[in-house]
């Protein structure tokens, strides 16, 4: 009874502040998905919605004056869940996504109390527990409850002998937002291919959906210059900023100057950065594959929280908001574990969702937290592991990241910036941007950072 009061109460403070405040605020990141559904009924072609500048005076058009906004690294189809509501104003859109949210966090929250066992109050808490990546899902307007319900969903078919339907979900994922795409590897693990059937039917299905959409050509450009930039992590505008908190901007940092973004790395070896990229990418799917692939034929619930958690481990773009998604896991994980460790896992998640100031993220300490998760989880697969077939998959993840260091490398080496005298331009008295216009980029950075300010 404790424990339903208390979820309860954070149910009602919820309601009462975020949800209350992200209902009347204007400034949030729901332009970026509205905007969009507004353009297809418009019939305006897909290419100009990855033009930053055009993409701007779109949102100006469409009645919302304040924030910054960019439709860049977003799929074809990320837009399609408010295509329904692109008819309406843009603060009343705003307010019908917020409520289909709330019913998709409540149906999350009741299918992860099915899958696991756990009371449904139990599961609210610690959803509130991180109440920070909450928060910015609902103050912003963001996508990521809808993804956590899919990825549910998906689980939860799984769990009821629906492989084909948990693939499909995964598909969609994928379609929306890309982050589905490594559970197409996790479902070949186990060897359940109507599962991989059934996501690689949805990515056909809805890939024919954008081509009817917007035409080959608009898709293809998607496909040729948006898809690659995205996965590379240089889709968000500063590759090389610490919020993102993720491997990619790591690495960057780390390994990879540039004159005005990253003057002083802490080793300038650009061939060692393009190779550490997919080594370190491709070896945390394929060992999480390896893993899971010793309990092929069984329903392992800690298997997929393994895989979720190596999906956002390699995100080349991460948010406060984005964090959501390790709920399931998180659930997962507790569902068989014992006092002490189902305490660490809901401290976890609550690090993960609690906001810091933007000084702290110098030091990358949300990737450290999801990488030692994935580490520990993993450990109790990879030590059934022979010796002789890690050393095999080491070797292969190596193979795959020599060939693919050597390309990004050529095509670094051939741009301007590394055959020409970089010159820089020192900045006086006057700045560049207006103070409105400084002001509203600051505040899309701390949106898409999803850090508190200070």
């Amino acid at each position: 009874m404790k424990a339903r009061a208390l979820a309860l109460a954070c149910f009602a403070l919820f309601l009462g502040r975020t949800f209350h405040k992200g209902w009347n605020i204007d400034e949030s990141d729901f332009p970026n998905y509205y905007t969009p559904a507004v353009l297809v009924q418009h019939g305006e072609p897909l290419i100009k919605y990855y033009d930053w500048e055009w993409f701007q005076r779109q949102i100006n058009f469409a009645g919302i004056e304040e924030p910054l906004g960019t439709y860049i690294p977003q799929t074809p189809l990320t837009m399609l869940p408010l295509l329904p509501m692109a008819g309406l104003p843009a603060q009343t859109a705003k307010r019908v996504w917020l409520t289909l949210n709330l019913g998709f966090l409540v149906g999350a929250v009741w299918l992860l109390s099915r899958i696991t066992n756990i009371h449904i109050e139990h599961v609210a808490l610690v959803l509130f527990a991180g109440y920070g990546t909450l928060q910015a899902n609902f103050h912003l307007g963001q996508y990521y409850v809808l993804l956590l319900f899919l990825l549910t969903l998906a689980f939860y078919c799984l769990q009821r002998q629906q492989p084909m339907a948990s693939g499909a979900l995964c598909g969609a994922v994928f379609a929306l937002k890309l982050y589905g795409a490594p559970l197409l590897l996790y479902f070949a693990a186990k060897r359940n291919w109507k599962a991989v059937a059934g996501m690689s039917g949805a990515i056909l299905l809805l890939g024919g959906v954008a081509i009817a959409m917007f035409g080959w050509h608009d898709v293809n450009y998607f496909l040729r210059d948006i898809l690659p930039r995205a996965v590379d992590g240089e889709g968000m505008g500063n590759p090389y900023r610490t919020p993102d908190g993720t491997l990619t901007a790591l690495l960057r940092r780390s390994f990879l100057m540039e004159p005005e973004l990253n003057p002083h790395p802490a080793l300038d070896a650009p061939g060692l950065f393009f190779f550490l990229r997919p080594f370190v990418t491709v070896g945390i799917l394929v060992f999480a594959a390896a893993g899971v692939a010793l309990k092929r034929g069984e329903l392992d619930g800690r298997g997929f929280a393994l895989f979720v958690i190596a999906t956002l481990c390699v995100a080349p773009n991460l948010g406060s908001y984005a964090f959501i998604l390790f709920l399931p896991p998180i659930l997962l994980l507790m569902e068989h574990a014992g006092k002490r460790d189902r305490i660490l896992l809901v401290v976890t998640y609550a690090l993960l969702g609690f906001p810091l100031p933007l000084e702290w993220t110098r030091v990358y300490p949300k990737l450290w937290i999801f990488l030692a998760l994935f580490l520990i989880v993993g450990w109790g697969y990879w030590r059934s592991l022979r010796p002789n077939v890690a050393i095999a998959l080491a070797l292969g993840v190596a193979l795959i990241a020599s060939i693919d260091a050597r390309r990004h490398l050529a095509s670094y080496r051939s741009e301007p910036g590394r055959q020409f005298q970089t010159v820089m331009l020192k900045q006086g008295p006057k700045t560049l941007l207006c103070p409105r216009l400084r002001s509203h980029a600051r505040e899309f950075f701390v949106r898409q950072s999803g850090m508190a300010v200070t």
